[in-house]
């Protein structure tokens, strides 16, 4: 067959050596719409894409995450013909694209998964490459990209909304958040505490358990002074203001730095 090749009688094999770009969007949209979508979109010519289908229920989000998670291990481990994920993934790498709920199934996946020694899916623990990640209440604290959209970056001070976040974030991994982002954004002090046991509830309907659970958090207001409280208040009345406007530094971001990072 080479001889035939070099001589022109047989046209030679294209090998597709792409690598597997897997993409889980945000609460409430279908698996192509999104800037983990769009950012897909642009690189199909470098990367293999595999969104993620999964149920992307708003509230509670636990169950919709679950699913996502039981996905994932499903695309990573395909076999089928013309979509043989597992072995692209050996052969080329693997990369991972989170917006929102989609960044946290990311984040979970790399950290109680793919990360553990123990993990399912460890085996492709030095094939992934690149993460790439909008809003996400995983953030850990000062782990942070401009993504030049239409807010502000958050600052290096803070981090996302979730008390169980990302640890030792890779130098690979570029989370984009901003200002104002009530999932990705919480600064230290109080009123990160009181956001974190309203992450609970929407995350796992977890209002009785846990440091930071809610039921806690009113035990602690009656020996805690005004400000704690007032700072209590402030979180509730913003996590008010996200659900009913659906915050504008949450959904404007912008895809042209992951674009650029994962051409690179």
């Amino acid at each position: 067959a080479e001889t035939k090749y070099v001589m022109g009688y047989l046209p030679r094999p294209v090998v597709d050596t792409r690598p597997l770009l897997i993409t889980v969007c945000c609460t409430g949209v279908p698996l192509w719409v999104g800037p983990d979508a769009d950012t897909a979109r642009a690189l199909e010519g470098q990367y293999f894409w595999q969104p993620v289908g999964y149920p992307a229920a708003p509230f509670p989000m636990g169950k919709s995450i679950a699913a996502a998670h039981g996905e994932c291990h499903v695309q990573f481990n395909r076999a089928d013909r013309g979509f043989e994920h597992r072995k692209r993934i050996e052969q080329y790498g693997v990369v991972l694209a989170g917006y929102s709920q989609g960044a946290v199934v990311i984040s979970e996946l790399w950290e109680n998964d793919i990360k553990p020694a123990g993990g399912s899916l460890h085996w492709a623990k030095d094939r992934v490459l690149k993460a790439v990640a909008w809003g996400n209440p995983n953030r850990e604290q000062g782990k942070v990209w401009p993504d030049y959209g239409g807010s502000p970056m958050a600052s290096y001070s803070s981090q996302g909304v979730s008390s169980n976040g990302m640890r030792d974030t890779p130098d690979w991994w570029r989370n984009y958040a901003h200002q104002g982002d009530l999932y990705a954004c919480a600064e230290p002090g109080d009123t990160q505490q009181d956001k974190n046991a309203i992450w609970q509830i929407v995350r796992d309907l977890n209002v009785f358990t846990g440091p930071d659970s809610l039921l806690a958090q009113v035990i602690e207001l009656c020996e805690l002074p005004i400000p704690r409280i007032i700072a209590a208040f402030k979180a509730l009345i913003d996590a008010g203001m996200f659900f009913a406007k659906q915050t504008g530094p949450h959904v404007n971001y912008g895809i042209q730095p992951a674009i650029a990072y994962l051409r690179s």
